[in-house]
């Protein structure tokens, strides 16, 4: 049943899936913004909870695209990935916190050198835009060289940025679910050739 007409009926039966995700991402959103003062403890209960939700729904997405005989083994891996690290969270919150901002860190330093780097490979050639370079480059080592002095601060920095793209990929999913559950119903009401 991996026909056309076999996925638009996947979609027409389970566009569902893309709905909740989507609504628990703008969920989770607006609440890290809600609580802006509980940072780190109401950040890592609701992104626990929304790992361990989204791992179960790549499970059953396993489980439909096993039963439609496609392949299913990414969504079994990313389900139980997910639910791993909604482990992880929630047994050492600090410490998974501090992790994440330092490798942003050293993500940005290198981010930087790259960038600064290549603003002067290109300095001597017209219209190379190579002062856009440096200006990102210096930029990105002022951000990196920050969240390594206070990372607390860029932890409360990151939890905002998690919550304006929690509600921004929500709302994608939200609108997308509505257009997978249409192709699929149409796919499954158009006369058969």
């Amino acid at each position: 049943m991996t026909t056309v007409r076999g996925m638009g009926t996947l979609a027409a039966k389970y566009w569902w899936v893309l709905l909740v995700r989507g609504i628990l991402l703008v969920v989770l959103g607006i609440l890290m913004f809600a609580w802006p003062q509980a940072t780190l403890l109401v950040f890592v209960v609701l992104f626990a909870a929304y790992l361990f939700v989204d791992g179960i729904m790549n499970i059953y997405e396993g489980f439909s695209e096993r039963k439609a005989g496609r392949p299913s083994g990414w969504s079994f891996f990313s389900g139980a990935l997910a639910i791993a690290f909604g482990i992880a969270v929630l047994a050492w919150p600090r410490g998974v916190a501090t992790v994440f901002v330092y490798i942003i860190a050293f993500w940005a330093i290198l981010a930087a050198i790259t960038g600064i780097a290549a603003g002067f490979r290109l300095r001597k050639t017209p219209g190379s835009g190579w002062g856009w370079f440096m200006a990102w480059g210096i930029l990105a080592g002022l951000f990196g060289i920050m969240l390594l002095v206070n990372p607390g601060t860029g932890i409360l920095s990151l939890l905002w940025l998690v919550a304006i793209w929690a509600i921004i990929s929500g709302i994608v999913f939200i609108v997308a679910s509505f257009f997978v559950r249409k192709v699929g119903n149409d796919i499954v009401n158009a006369p058969a050739v």
